[in-house]
């Protein structure tokens, strides 16, 4: 059978040791030189309570499809010990494997940008009133984007974590950030102004399947009124393709958001720089969790 891409980020030795050394309880899922980064979560489910799930990213580390579909087996028997195991795939490359493993599938959504256009046709596929504009803006405002040193990370740091209290959701440890700061497979970007860090954020870098992943944000109101957020977005985008990379994955896109949901205005924000809503499909070992997700669709259009 044919070979596929293999070893995404997600199972590299540096990504494993950061989610383990943050916190996170790793699980051996390996068969012959076959492997799959996977990783015990405990979360608190509707309807169920806290429950343990395996969890892992990106295609497993395999050599040919049949490997990889063995392997997958092989996650797949793990988590019956487990309420639930989940795969999120890479998003750039083939995902047949999964469904002839026997797992089942549900749909996520993304934004990937092409960077094979010119920077000329990024700059133009950008929104012109409000993207392109607040690159601008941020550019005249005397706005920089560098990559972080130590002292810089941890004021960043502040600023991603009260992002994410904001807008409720859990932050990644600080630990995982400065681990993977500026390493081979990420960068950590910051946006200055004179000197004071307003903003920044963490990007992936997967040279196996030519991509890379914007991982985490945050800015301060004084950012966002300068506008940051613009201004990084397009400095990641050309960092990006200097590299040389053919995708730009902005980190995940909610098509079920409503006006007045707080993905609704990160979905909008998204849209402005010119990329396509692509699928980022998830693949479960089991029914429950694509029945959850029925279940919680449901709960969330009744109360609305």
């Amino acid at each position: 059978m044919g070979e596929i891409i293999t070893c995404s980020v997600y199972q590299t030795e540096a990504w494993k040791n950061a989610r383990e050394i943050s916190g996170a309880k790793a699980v051996e899922v390996k068969e012959g030189s076959s492997k799959i980064n996977a990783f015990e979560k405990e979360k608190k489910i509707s309807f169920f309570g806290k429950k343990r799930i395996l969890f892992a990213e990106g295609n497993p580390k395999a050599n040919t499809d049949e490997e990889g579909i063995k392997i997958l087996k092989e996650f797949k028997a793990k988590s019956r010990e487990y309420f639930y195991g989940i795969i999120y795939p890479t998003v750039v490359s083939k995902r047949e494997i999964f469904s002839k493993a026997g797992f089942w599938k549900v749909i996520n959504n993304t934004v990937l940008i092409d960077l094979s256009k010119s920077e000329e046709e990024l700059w133009q596929g950008l929104e012109k009133k409000s993207a392109r504009w607040g690159a601008k803006f941020g550019e005249k405002k005397g706005l920089s984007a560098v990559e972080a040193d130590s002292k810089e990370l941890i004021e960043f740091y502040k600023i991603y974590k009260k992002t994410a209290n904001k807008g409720g959701f859990e932050p990644e440890s600080k630990r995982f950030v400065e681990l993977l700061g500026n390493t081979e497979i990420s960068r950590l970007f910051v946006v200055k102004y004179k000197n004071k860090v307003v903003a920044g954020g963490l990007v992936l870098i997967d040279r196996k399947n030519n991509y890379s992943v914007l991982n985490l944000t945050g800015s301060t109101e004084e950012g966002l009124k300068m506008q940051a957020m613009p201004f990084l977005y397009w400095n990641i985008i050309l960092f990006s393709k200097r590299e040389n990379l053919r995708h730009l994955d902005l980190g995940g896109y909610d098509k079920e958001a409503k006006t007045g949901d707080k993905t609704y205005q990160i979905n909008k924000f998204k849209e402005r720089f010119g990329g396509e809503i692509v699928e980022q499909p998830i693949y479960s070992t089991n029914a429950i969790y694509p029945i959850l997700r029925i279940l919680l669709r449901l709960k969330k259009r009744f109360f609305r």
